[in-house]
């Protein structure tokens, strides 16, 4: 073999293995297990949910998709078994994003500082608020409508922070119901056993088109909140981070965001607001 091929060949083969010794964390363990672990809610549509044929669906595991497509091509793997996780309550969602349980959670946390002190987060993805669900049969149509009654909440979340300052701040006589799933607030509110059912609007509008009767609910016009969510990752690992942001990024300069959004939201006659439509924009990254 003439020795300028043989050198070339060397410095090929030892730049193939300096570029795997380069990943780190969970492209690293994804490079070299084939696996890559999304963590999601099996009952929070439209973001995270079971469909009709027991598959995870929705808007936030269609943008993990995009974020799994991104981590194949990064790690070089021409194969990629995407493995889902159930995962409920919101501690549980985080310790297995700081435990390595997943490499990615896909569902509607909101970005909180205390929740950066043990997790990371993507760009962010979504951004609604808290807001109350009722019946027609007794409706609540504004926030302030929720003196004297009696709402659940799911515990832990940060829609139930927000409510409890809420009712401290306006100095209300609410009756905070605990519970544990969206299911079983809507078992609540249509069992008559509450008044109201309290989560983020974009929750609430999942819930609504979930049910066989859509025409029975009611959602308070107004919101109690800012609930801006974003994907969460294993806390200090800049270059999964990297790649899950650059595929965000590129998601969003495009026209494939707004017809993700209409297939979750606009066909259920929530229209894209300015707020939302501004978070895509600004968040469209260039290289």
């Amino acid at each position: 073999m003439p020795r300028l091929l043989t050198i070339c060949l060397i410095t090929i083969g030892l730049s193939s293995i300096a570029d795997a010794q380069e990943l780190t964390g969970t492209l690293k363990r994804v490079a070299d297990t084939g696996e890559f672990r999304i963590g999601y809610v099996p009952d929070a549509p439209p973001m995270s949910f079971l469909d009709t044929n027991g598959k995870p669906a929705g808007y936030s595991i269609a943008l993990c998709r995009f974020v799994a497509n991104a981590v194949k091509a990064a790690t070089g793997r021409e194969e990629l078994e995407i493995i889902y996780v159930p995962l409920i309550a919101p501690e549980e969602r985080l310790a297995a994003v700081e435990d390595g349980t997943v490499d990615i959670e896909c569902a509607s946390t909101t970005v909180t500082l205390s929740r950066r002190e043990r997790v990371d987060f993507t760009l962010m993805t979504f951004i609604t608020g808290g807001a109350v669900l009722s019946t027609n049969e007794k409706p609540i149509n504004a926030v302030v409508e929720t003196a004297g009654k009696t709402v659940a909440v799911i515990k832990g979340t940060t829609t139930h922070a927000a409510l409890r300052e809420f009712i401290s701040s306006n100095e209300f006589k609410i009756t905070l119901r605990m519970i544990a799933t969206h299911d079983e607030g809507m078992e609540l509110l249509d069992a008559g056993k509450v008044d109201g059912y309290a989560s983020d609007r974009a929750m609430l509008v999942g819930q609504v088109f979930r049910s066989a009767d859509r025409s029975k609910y009611a959602i308070t016009r107004d919101v109690f909140s800012f609930e801006p969510y974003a994907l969460m990752l294993h806390r200090g690992d800049t270059d999964f981070r990297l790649v899950a942001d650059r595929a965000l990024a590129n998601l969003y300069g495009n026209a494939r965001i707004r017809r993700l959004y209409h297939d979750w939201f606009g066909r259920y006659g929530e229209p894209m607001t300015p707020i939302l439509e501004a978070m895509f924009e600004f968040q469209a990254v260039g290289e």
